[in-house]
């Protein structure tokens, strides 16, 4: 069974992303926030990785950089989770190694397209 990994300091949103993941036979991990998600990146090795851009210790791209400057992340799927489309933060994202952004609130439809882009289903 393929995992993903979803971070998101939003417990709403995070229940929301879950519920969505539930229809499909993935294993589903989830972090509160940027370390909790680096410490179960490590633990998990997902292969795909979900991350809020807003968290309150690291943000979404402080985790891909971070991620990205170890071997086993370099082709992992990272992808931004954000409610802002501001030039500066996907600029921090695309800096940051991150390979796409999915915008809040995920619509059903995007969330499938994703996870079919990187066959996760």
């Amino acid at each position: 069974m393929k995992t993903i990994l979803i971070a998101d300091d939003d417990f709403i949103s995070l229940e929301v992303l879950k519920a969505m993941l539930a229809s499909y036979s993935l294993k589903v991990v989830s972090a509160i926030n940027g370390t909790e998600a680096l410490a179960l990146a490590q633990a998990e090795q997902p292969q795909l990785i979900i991350l809020d851009y807003e968290m309150d210790d690291l943000t979404g791209a402080e985790v891909c950089s971070k991620l990205r400057q170890q071997e086993a992340f370099n082709k992992t799927p990272i992808v931004a989770l954000t409610g802002h489309q501001s030039s500066t933060q996907l600029d921090h994202c695309r800096d940051a190694g991150m390979n796409e952004t999915l915008h809040k609130p995920v619509a059903p439809d995007a969330l499938t397209q994703l996870l079919e882009t990187y066959n996760m289903i």
